[in-house]
């Protein structure tokens, strides 16, 4: 055969395998943007009729509630969905139990159930009513599942229950209302609970079971009839951080074996007592900040794997701002606020030892600043919330501390001193006192307090400056530390590990934890989901209407086929031509 016509058909077989790959891969973008549909649905659908539409949707569909009010509604997510509203839908749950529900084995009475099919599922912008049912929302065995900025109302057994999964999300959600807990976790890990308000449920605000490696951080827990955050059974690698318990019977409950466990700036403060709330085996102890209860277990102290507790904020609880159980050993904590400059003061158990923090004064340009020290003097920088009251001159303001510092923009004059009051335990612990010359940001350490109420002042100018406090106080600054003694009935495990002060006198040995394990396996409260054929009986349901979920493709095939002709008209010309001149 002709060289030259080899090297044409060539060319030709070239350019239309590149045609034919141009088909298919536009081919593959059209199955890929088919593939994510939005179903709105409205209340003129019937509960069984929704379902439906969960039930013939496709895994990465969207369902959409569209109207302000639902009724009677129970659905099961058995595939991937997000399931939202824009329009703050109302969903009032259903009593009874569906044949869906009962079709997988389910025998609980709830809103939205999402079963081990429905893994990254998200559940967004719902209001759900669950009056008269047992739950509003039930996460069984579905990881990756996602349930924000919901309104969560009732629930005779919890508000939310998540359940044997993994790394779920319940974020900016109002969780309320319960005649049990507000929110249930159990056999739960790698997950986050965050930025939630929980309050005014019957019994605790977040009770765990058989937890690890979550991270509960930054919510508002309070009026709760039990605690706000209770720890059963056991509890592993979790982090518990940055939350707001209050007006609760306890801010938190620890009767766990902790392992690796930190309950760090935290506020636990303002719960209250109640003799009359009884559980089993009697008179339950309430209005502490923290208490501990018989089923604690941690390892022994200076072992890895020991529970942290520190950088709290434990005050203006009823009984003690924290309380060991009498079953168990001397258990210490670390270094926490009381608000209390008095170490025989501070409300804390003989059964505890406590680090006893101190509150001292930063320099800021015009105004004052507020900084907290642990008990090696150092600065604290993540640290609970808390409110006090500063009186400059007659004139009062009020300071909220948050990473353990507070500033008041008072502007003041850098060249005058002012006496000032910062009010601790109901108390007003006087300053002399000093704004910056630099830029607001140059912040110092201030002139030392007067008082000797044991409240830390330090001067971050002169080398000879110390503290006058006789309670215990860490100077901080540039020059001689001294620390403060104590004649107070408080008792330090280490005279190199600063002040640890209970609430009576006498001398009492530092026993360590006895290390035991246990484990109870926890009551699971809504039935396992199980393998079970999507029902397809039922009425025709409407779609409301349909609309295909993809991104905007401009498609450029046409332009690609064009160019790749052109081409093949050029090669061929320029052949022909060439042979003409040959």
């Amino acid at each position: 055969m002709n060289k030259k016509i080899i090297i044409l058909l060539f060319v030709c077989f070239t350019c239309l395998l590149l045609i034919s790959t141009v088909n298919a891969t536009d081919k593959s973008n059209n199955n890929l943007t088919s593939q994510s549909n939005s179903y709105q649905v409205t209340n003129e659908l019937s509960n069984d009729d929704i379902q439906v539409i969960f039930d013939n949707a496709n895994d990465g569909d969207t369902i959409q509630f569209t109207s302000k009010e639902y009724r009677n509604i129970s659905i099961v997510v058995d595939k991937k969905l997000n399931v939202i509203s824009s329009a703050h839908s109302k969903v009032y749950a259903s009593d009874s139990v569906t044949s869906k529900a009962q079709e997988l084995g389910i025998d609980k009475t709830f809103g939205f159930y999402f079963t081990r099919n429905s893994v990254g599922s998200v559940l967004s912008g719902i209001t759900i009513t669950s009056n008269f049912n047992d739950y509003g929302v039930i996460v069984d065995s579905s990881d990756n599942t996602t349930v924000k900025n919901n309104v969560i109302t009732g629930g005779n057994k919890a508000g939310v229950l998540i359940k044997d999964s993994k790394y779920v999300t319940v974020s900016f959600n109002s969780i309320s209302k319960s005649t049990g807990d507000g929110l249930q976790l159990k056999d739960v890990g790698f997950s986050t609970i965050r930025n939630n308000t929980i309050s005014y449920n019957q019994r605790s605000g977040i009770e765990t079971s058989n937890i690890d490696n979550n991270t509960i951080v930054y919510n508002d827990i309070h009026h709760n009839v039990l605690n706000g955050i209770t720890l059963q059974n056991k509890s592993y690698g979790n982090t518990i951080k940055h939350n707001n318990a209050y007006e609760n019977l306890n801010g938190i409950f620890i009767n766990s074996t902790s392992t690796y466990d930190v309950i760090n700036a935290n506020s636990f403060t303002s719960n209250r007592k109640n003799p009359s709330i009884k559980e089993t085996g009697g008179v339950y102890e309430t209005g502490n900040g923290l208490l501990f209860g018989s089923g604690f277990i941690t390892k022994k102290e200076n072992t890895p794997g020991r529970l942290e507790v520190k950088y709290n904020v434990l005050a203006h609880n009823e009984m003690y701002q924290a309380k060991n159980n009498p079953e168990l050993p001397v258990f210490k904590l670390g270094d926490n606020w009381f608000d209390s400059t008095d170490d025989s003061n501070t409300f804390v158990c003989p059964m505890l030892l406590a680090g006893i923090m101190k509150l001292g004064t930063v320099s800021v340009k015009n105004g004052i600043g507020l900084q907290m020290y642990d008990t090696k003097g150092e600065a604290v920088k993540e640290f609970g919330t808390f409110d006090t009251k500063v009186n400059i001159d007659g004139n009062q303001y009020s300071a909220k501390f948050v990473n353990g510092k507070a500033t008041i923009d008072a502007n003041l004059d850098p060249d005058k001193e002012y006496d000032i009051e910062v009010m601790v335990g109901g108390e007003p612990v006087k300053y002399k006192y000093k704004a910056a010359s630099g830029e607001k940001d140059d912040n110092q350490d201030s002139t030392s307090s007067d008082s000797t109420d044991g409240i830390m002042g330090a001067d971050g100018s002169s080398s000879q400056t110390s503290t006058d406090s006789v309670t215990g106080g860490t100077a901080k600054g540039n020059g001689n530390q001294q620390n403060g003694t104590s004649n107070s009935a408080h008792f330090s495990s280490n005279k190199n590990s600063g002040v640890y002060g209970t609430n009576a006198s006498g001398t009492r040995q530092d026993s360590s934890d006895n290390g035991q394990d246990v484990q109870t396996d926890g009551d699971l409260n809504a039935g396992d989901a199980s393998e079970g054929e999507v029902s397809q009986e039922g009425k025709a349901y409407e779609v409301v209407p349909p609309s295909k979920i993809s991104k905007e493709v401009t498609d450029t095939s046409g332009l690609v086929v064009l160019s790749i002709v052109s081409l093949m008209g050029c090669l061929i010309y320029g052949y022909r031509r060439k042979s003409d001149l040959d």
